[in-house]
């Protein structure tokens, strides 16, 4: 007797096709976007020496370039931004001039760009509980190695 296993194997397929589709973009509750300026050698630069660790979150795994998010996109890092429109509180943090900037979507509670440096870095935090002033900090390392033009409160 021949039976046939065509119609439980294409179900058992679709099924894996679905799992897998579900489990690699179902739970992110963040996307990333390429930077306007992501391809430059100091992008590549930086995100290999962004911390495995930030904000109290893992890195996760990216494909994006020049971007990278940690815990969910709690917090999220893009290289490659242009600077910020002058008028932001500056502040320094780990050697490195931030302007605070208005939010860019709703998803974001606080937003930070660098300041005098091209390209720029631009951090987005989800969370109002998020210490900001320690995710910058830990990352002036990376960011360091992207040449400071001019501190802030100067002219460009």
């Amino acid at each position: 007797m021949t039976r046939n296993i065509h119609g439980p194997l294409r179900l058992a397929a679709a099924l894996t096709a679905c799992t897998a589709l579900f489990a690699g973009c179902g739970g992110a509750g963040y996307s990333l976007s390429t930077p306007p300026f992501a391809g430059s050698p100091a992008c590549d630069t930086l995100t290999g020496e962004l911390p495995a660790r930030l904000g109290g979150y893992d890195l996760e795994r990216s494909d994006v370039t020049g971007a990278a998010a940690w815990g969910d996109g709690d917090v999220i890092v893009y290289c490659g931004m242009p600077e910020p429109e002058a008028g932001g509180e500056c502040i320094d943090e780990g050697g490195v001039d931030w302007v605070a900037q208005p939010p860019a979507d709703d998803r974001t509670a606080k937003m930070f760009s660098t300041q005098g440096r091209d390209p720029g870095v631009q951090v987005r935090l989800r969370n109002e509980t998020t210490d900001a002033s320690a995710v910058l900090s830990a990352l002036g390392p990376a960011v360091k190695g992207i040449e400071a033009r001019r501190p802030c409160g100067t002219a460009g």
